[in-house]
Order: C-alpha cells, then structure tokens, then sequence
C-alpha cells in the first residue's frame, strides 16, 4: 500500500514537472524566434511598453502599438484598472488586424507585466491560449542581440471580424468572493496571492486611501520570483515553482491573485497558469485600488493616508 502510494506521488510529481516545462515552451518565445518570424502574416507583434514616448523611440518592426492605460483597462468602469469591455475590445483587435487565427507575440519593457496583461485580456475573451506568447526578455533581450529597432508605425487591417461571446468571468473574482472564500475562511481550498512588492504589502508605500493588505494574503512580488532583474528574462521554471510553492502558494489550491491595479496580477496569472501549470488561477480584478477604496473592507497592515 505505502509503495503504490508513493508511486502514485511521483507520478503526479513528474507529470507536474512535464505540465509546466510545456507550458513555458509554449507561451515564453525568444528574440531568436521572434526574428526569425517578423514577416509570418500570421504573427501580430504588440508592443506594450509602458514608458512614455518608448514606442515612437523605437520599436520592433512590424509592431502594432498598445498603450495600456488606453487599450488595456475600462475606463468607464470605477475602479478604471478593471480590464476593458467587450465593445473596446473588440475595437482593439480590429485596429490591431487581430482575428481569432492570430498569433499575439506581446513585449514590453518591463519583466513581461504589460505584455502579460495583454495576454490575459485576450485570453479573457476567448483566444486560443496556444497563439498567445510574450517574448522572454521583451524588448530589453531583443536590443541586447543586436536585432532592429525601427521608429516607423504599423497599421494593420483586420482580415475578418473578431468572434467573441464575451469575457470568460471564470478567470476573475470579485472583492465578495475574496471577502467570503478567504477572509471569512468559507473555502480553505482557495489560497490568496498578493504581487505588489512588499512595501506595498506591508503598508509603507502606500497607493491609495490606505495601505496594507487583505487579511491572509501571501505576498510573493511575481517580478522577483519569476524574473531576472538586470535582464528581465524569466528563471526555470523549477525555481520559480519553487519561490512559490515555498510561501504556500501551490498546484493543489485554487489560487487568487491580485495586485494594485491588475497588471502584476495578470503577470502572476501567466506565470502560475502557463508556466508552471497550476490548473485553477483567478486575478482579483478590482485589486488593492477598489479593495483599499472601500473602507468597511478590513486589512492587515493597515496604514491610512494623512
């Protein structure tokens, strides 16, 4: 009995371990790929740098622009950090020329945070997740191997409509479910994540009203466990496994995860469901700016702006 046991163990280890090592070939592409794919007219290159003016600079050429605070939340939504409507959505994707054969290589200049949250916006909406990718090391890696930068924009037109039947409302979670499967403790399967960096967590740098954290949030910064700072590409994916798993976030649990405004989240989301493979992952869209907004919502740490 205890020898099937602990083969039934190591085959859930290895098939862990094989899960997540596909899971990061598919999403992560190199610069190396990515030039060899400039001109794949099935390839939509999406440049999500967040420094202002970086995309007229220079860019990688054929790369369609996004500006995140434009394109990537809904802006007639309280808080605006929220992900955008089917309606602007579906405007995105035909300014971009995407439709849903489209390939989306997104970059940007930041560990991947922007891009991943470009990714998860469409996987919100139904892409095919295999024709998602983030180029490793965004545009850092790529200017790193010597490839072109180009300041000229791309238009693109978009073949056909893109088909959606709306936001997948699976992959979020709402601050009364948060409120009621953790802090109220009513589903001990479901395990808190906070990606903000830990003075954020830990209320001594604060971004809104007040500071601090939901209570019983574990706070593991996404960028730090996931990512090399200096080249911003991503670590083996054993390791980031293991920063996790070692802060109790793991495979078995159902995870939410939230930020202060849902782009670590998305981040955290891309590397905990398609990197390493965790089957339930759920971003808290609403993040610490609708969470700390309302003031009945308790918190640890607590510190209120003066």
């Amino acid at each position: 009995m205890m020898k099937t046991k602990r083969l039934f163990i190591l085959v859930v280890l290895v098939g862990l371990f094989f899960t997540a090592s596909t899971a990061m070939a598919d999403v992560l592409v190199s610069a190396d790929w990515l030039k060899k794919n400039l001109d794949n007219p099935n390839i939509r290159i999406v440049d999500v740098q967040n420094k202002p003016g970086s995309y007229d600079k220079g860019h990688i050429p054929n790369a369609a622009k996004v500006t995140r605070h434009v394109d990537l939340e809904d802006y007639t939504k309280y808080p605006p950090n929220k992900y955008p409507g089917i309606n602007q959505f579906l405007e995105l994707m035909k300014r971009l020329g995407i439709d849903n054969n489209t390939t989306v290589v997104a970059y940007d200049d930041h560990h991947g945070i922007f891009a991943s949250r470009m990714i998860f916006v469409m996987e919100l909406y139904g892409h095919d997740v295999s024709k998602l990718k983030i180029l490793d090391g965004g545009i850092k890696e790529w200017k790193k191997k010597g490839y072109p930068v180009t300041t000229k924009p791309f238009n693109f037109k978009q073949k056909k409509p893109y088909m959606t039947k709306g936001p997948n409302l699976n992959l979020i979670v709402t601050w009364q479910d948060v409120f009621r499967d953790v802090v109220q403790k009513q589903r001990p399967d479901v395990v808190l994540h906070d990606a903000r960096p830990s003075p954020e967590y830990n209320g001594t740098n604060i971004r809104a009203i007040r500071g601090g954290h939901i209570p019983g949030a574990i706070n593991v910064t996404g960028v730090n466990a996931a990512n090399y700072k200096e080249s911003q590409l991503y670590r083996p994916a054993d390791e980031i496994r293991k920063a996790f798993a070692n802060a109790g976030i793991t495979p078995d649990k159902t995870v939410y995860t939230y930020c202060h405004s849902s782009d670590r989240a998305a981040h955290a989301y891309v590397v905990l469901k398609h990197i390493l493979g965790y089957p339930d992952v759920k971003i808290y869209e609403g993040a610490w700016k609708e969470w700390g907004a309302l003031t009945a919502l308790p918190a640890e740490d607590e510190v209120w702006v003066k």
